[in-house]
């Protein structure tokens, strides 16, 4: 590969930009924690009177309503099927596991009713009819020495390289503001021989600038925000494409490993002052590193099972 070709390829990846999103507040409201739940479970907020919504949600989590104060139980089934507030076997956490383990795949975004049918199909031949906890359960167990899960909370640390594959063409001609970005990361990323970010897991991005290509050897420019991607126990990680993973990317551009990540085509003036300049393209399934953005804490997975 010739200098000109690997500098054409580094510049290339160098425009696509990083811009920070915030992460997603925790509810603390209970209507707040009641709708987010609900949201989890069913794919919408539901209807009727605060106390009537409470009750449904448990009788389908637990198989029956439960006591004590109004909020406890809210933050509570709330906790069970998000993650949030610390809680360390969620339902999310647990399908999150057996997805992976099975099929290598975190479905994040789907109703956790959906989820769970398409699981119990796919293992047992049918959705199963009792409470969620206790169908979640039994598919721990099935795939689970003991069925309880070898978890803790790691830190990650920023600029952890995280290894993506693309799936959303980006391309200066094409793309539009606003336009989202998918990519899947293409292997584990371990704390302390622990999972953190599994392999499978899917992030999301948009495009936040678009130059086309145009005269004076002028040369299309895409600048994306790579948003996050979900931890194993569904913590948002922020990802970035900051000077770690460009390094990296330099290396697999002059290695010329990376056909994906060529924005083919000189960057800059070529030829005469009226030469139209190329068009960037990164077709899908490039292969190249996105960075944590900054330290995150989630719970890693140990495939030691708990003795």
């Amino acid at each position: 590969m010739t200098q000109r070709r690997a500098a054409a390829l580094l510049a290339a990846l160098l425009l696509l930009f990083t811009f920070a999103p915030a992460a997603p507040a925790q509810e603390s409201t209970l209507p707040g924690m009641l709708g987010a739940a609900e949201r989890a479970l069913y794919g919408q907020d539901q209807t009727g009177a605060l106390l009537e919504r409470v009750a449904r949600l448990e009788r389908d989590v637990y198989g029956e309503v439960q006591s004590g104060p109004l909020l406890v139980r809210v933050q509570d089934v709330y906790g069970f099927l998000t993650g949030a507030a610390g809680s360390p076997y969620s339902l999310a956490l647990q399908l999150n596991v057996v997805e992976y383990l099975v099929f290598q795949r975190m479905n994040v975004g789907v109703p956790l009713t959906r989820r769970l049918d398409e699981l119990e199909r796919s293992l047992v031949g049918t959705p199963q009819q009792a409470p969620l906890a206790q169908r979640i359960r039994s598919l721990v167990e099935l795939v689970w020495p003991s069925g309880e899960l070898n978890v803790r909370t790691v830190t990650l640390p920023a600029e952890t390289l995280v290894k993506i594959h693309l799936l959303t063409e980006i391309n200066s001609r094409t793309s539009r503001v606003g336009q989202r970005i998918r990519y899947r990361v293409v292997d584990d990323v371990m704390v302390d021989n622990r999972i953190v970010i599994p392999a499978g897991a899917e992030g999301e991005g948009q495009v936040t600038a678009v130059q086309p290509a145009g005269r004076f050897g002028q040369g299309g420019r895409v600048e994306v925000d790579w948003g996050t991607v979900p931890a194993l126990d569904g913590t948002p990680v922020v990802m970035a494409v900051s000077e770690r993973a460009a390094a990296q990317n330099q290396e697999l551009a002059v290695a010329a490993s990376m056909a994906g990540v060529v924005l083919l085509g000189p960057i800059g003036l070529v030829g005469g002052l009226f030469v139209q300049g190329q068009e960037h393209v990164v077709p899908v399934g490039t292969q190249f590193y996105v960075e944590v953005l900054r330290e995150t804490q989630a719970l890693g997975l140990s495939l030691t099972p708990v003795r």
